[in-house]
């Protein structure tokens, strides 16, 4: 109950640092918005298979992609604390290492979930059609997106502890995983090499998961597929990030 009650606490902490300059959180729905009312449009006679229309491709790999970027940078927050000497102080407390880490998660998953939400209402006046419970599966997806790379981005800015560190690091591994995660055209139109080599990126067949979901193929393999993909990419992630995290308030 001590570690739920710390959670809370610290969670509300951060929300509230949040609320004071939420304009960021709506910055980061700018490119998104811009792809899907710029771009996805461009789809409608490339990427609509049989019932399942362009916007219903291409919507899936765009929250993914919102999901990707939204929490990955959240590791400058971090870096911020240590130079401030935050982490420091967190030393003394009687804090749970769990809550402090997972306090900062919820904050991002949260902030991911309104993001979410956002894009999906957007895109239902360009003709986006998805189930009650193929809503709930995809923003499901996402919370799970954010509960794998929020850590990590905590856990490798724990790590390294620069920001001239940690920005090309993020930058270097983030095209590779968009690219050939196939957020923006479905991997079925690329080369055979380039099908295969995207084999190799976990976040494709999170894609894969996204599109037969708002594709109401809500029992398909792909889909149990995914989850299952992001559940131990999760659990690795935040068993890294808890092993950083009391390393630096030990």
């Amino acid at each position: 109950m001590k570690t739920l009650k710390d959670t809370i606490i610290l969670y509300n902490h951060y929300q509230k640092l949040l609320l004071r300059n939420p304009a960021w959180v709506l910055a980061a729905l700018f490119q998104p918005v811009c792809y899907l009312y710029l771009f996805a449009p461009l789809l409608k006679n490339a990427t609509g298979v049989g019932s399942v229309s362009s916007i219903n491709q291409f919507t899936p790999g765009l929250l993914v992609m919102v999901s990707l970027f939204g929490v990955m940078f959240v590791g400058y927050g971090v870096i911020d604390y240590l130079r401030n000497g935050v982490i420091e102080r967190l030393r003394v407390t009687t804090a749970s290492r769990f809550a402090l880490l997972m306090g900062m998660v919820l904050r991002d998953v949260v902030t991911l979930i309104v993001q979410t939400v956002i894009v999906m209402l957007l895109a239902l006046p360009l003709g986006l059609e998805i189930t009650p419970i193929g809503a709930g599966l995809s923003v499901l997806l996402m919370i799970l997106i954010g509960l794998t790379i929020s850590p990590a981005s905590y856990a490798l800015a724990l790590t390294v502890k620069s920001e001239d560190a940690l920005g090309p690091i993020l930058n270097f591994f983030s095209q590779p995983l968009l690219l050939l995660s196939g957020v923006l055209l479905p991997l079925t139109l690329a080369p055979a090499w380039l099908f295969r080599l995207s084999s190799f990126n976990p976040f494709r067949y999170v894609v894969d998961a996204s599109r037969d979901i708002y594709a109401g193929n809500l029992q398909s393999p792909a889909v149990l597929k995914g989850f299952l993909i992001l559940i131990v990419l999760a659990a690795a992630s935040f068993g890294w990030s808890m092993r950083c995290m009391k390393k630096a308030t030990a």
